[in-house]
């Protein structure tokens, strides 16, 4: 990905990784009752709130902002997923192409091996939006959105693999030990 971001999504540029490769809006986040109440107002003063993800070979980094305050950041990363979906599809008008991710993250492990997970669903579009979700208008900008769109997909298509054959993995080391505690014992 070109580290060079258009000059409308500049302000991302001290929360991006080092090695990221693109950049979608997804959508907003619930918010409880009195922080909706908040955004209203925040949006009357031209304020408003706009989601960022980034991606990069291992990772997604959501970013919140209302305006250009960062209102809270989240990172999943693919070492610790149990399970990946992707697909594309299209808005409810089919005039947005979008991408829609499914994960669920593993919050802890019980000694039986249960999993306790965190479930996260991405609406990934492209970065037509900038700061208080003002539209992109220029045409580099807009080709840029599209190329990074394009980037994402080549990174997140592979991830339900990658997390298969780390799960394979695991489970071939752990039937290893059993076996080779049981060959000791």
């Amino acid at each position: 990905m070109n580290p060079t971001l258009p000059a409308s999504l500049n302000f991302l540029r001290s929360e991006l990784p080092s090695h990221w490769l693109g950049l979608g809006v997804i959508q907003l986040p619930k918010r409880n009752f009195f922080q909706s109440i908040g955004d209203y107002f925040a949006e009357k003063s031209g304020k408003q709130r706009i989601s960022f993800v980034v991606v990069s070979e291992d990772s997604l980094k959501t970013l919140h902002y209302q305006g250009s305050s960062l209102l809270s950041t989240d990172v999943l990363d693919i070492h610790n997923l149990d399970h990946f979906y992707f697909s594309e599809g299209n808005t409810s008008d089919g005039l947005v192409s979008l991408f829609n991710c499914e994960a669920s993250l593993i919050v802890s492990k019980s000694k039986k091996g249960d999993l306790k997970l965190k479930d996260y669903f991405f609406r990934i579009m492209p970065v037509l939006l900038g700061e208080n979700a003002e539209p992109i208008r220029k045409i580099e900008e807009i080709q840029w959105a599209q190329q990074s769109k394009k980037n994402i997909a080549e990174v997140l298509k592979h991830w339900p693999d990658r997390i298969k054959a780390r799960k394979d993995a695991e489970e071939a080391a752990e039937k290893a030990r059993l076996a080779q505690e049981a060959h000791i014992s």
